[in-house]
């Protein structure tokens, strides 16, 4: 896992370079301290759907106010068919230290295909979220560029290695003119 401020040098390599060293997809999370935060400022009583709503939004806007800290982790599938798990146990692929998320929480599956990955919730306490919804029992959802993604309280964005590239090269400083 890196931040956006360490993968800041790579923004003038090109794509391919890009892409390569860091598989085709990503999903981005913010550092615990900042979860941390937004999670203290959430103290209206609210049912428990509206509250994880209101949750995942004030995550999303800590997000972009601390864009160098995020953290990033890359997901590189070697072949069709490749499962990634999520969860709180260090046998997982994703690990996800955080308490909402179960040990084995979700499967993230790629399609070779689509250059995209499907997700299923692995029957979790806390649940699992694709844009704000719960996703229905079994269901394995495809996931697309931009998504939000929850396990439990732990968000996520899932963006495309293109789309990363590209942010990168928009929010870095171009170097002087010789």
């Amino acid at each position: 896992m890196v931040s956006v401020k360490q993968l800041r040098p790579f923004a003038r390599a090109s794509l391919d370079a890009f892409m390569a060293a860091s598989g085709p997809v990503a999903l981005i999370q913010p550092p615990a301290a900042l979860l941390q935060a937004a999670a203290l400022g959430n103290t209206s009583m609210r049912t428990v759907a509206m509250a994880h709503r209101a949750r995942m939004e004030e995550r999303l806007l800590a997000m972009l106010r601390d864009f160098d800290s995020l953290e990033i982790h890359f997901l590189q599938p070697t072949v069709d068919g490749a499962e990634f798990t999520v969860g709180r146990t260090d046998t997982c692929d994703l690990v996800v230290p955080d308490p909402s998320v179960s040990q084995h929480h979700a499967t993230l599956r790629w399609n070779a295909e689509r250059g995209d990955f499907t997700v299923r919730d692995a029957e979790s306490m806390n649940g699992t979220f694709l844009n704000g919804a719960p996703l229905a029992y079994r269901a394995q959802v495809p996931l697309h560029d931009g998504d939000t993604l929850a396990f439990g309280d732990a968000q996520f964005l899932y963006l495309r290695a293109e789309t990363v590239h590209e942010h990168l090269r928009r929010a870095s400083p171009k170097p002087p003119a010789p």
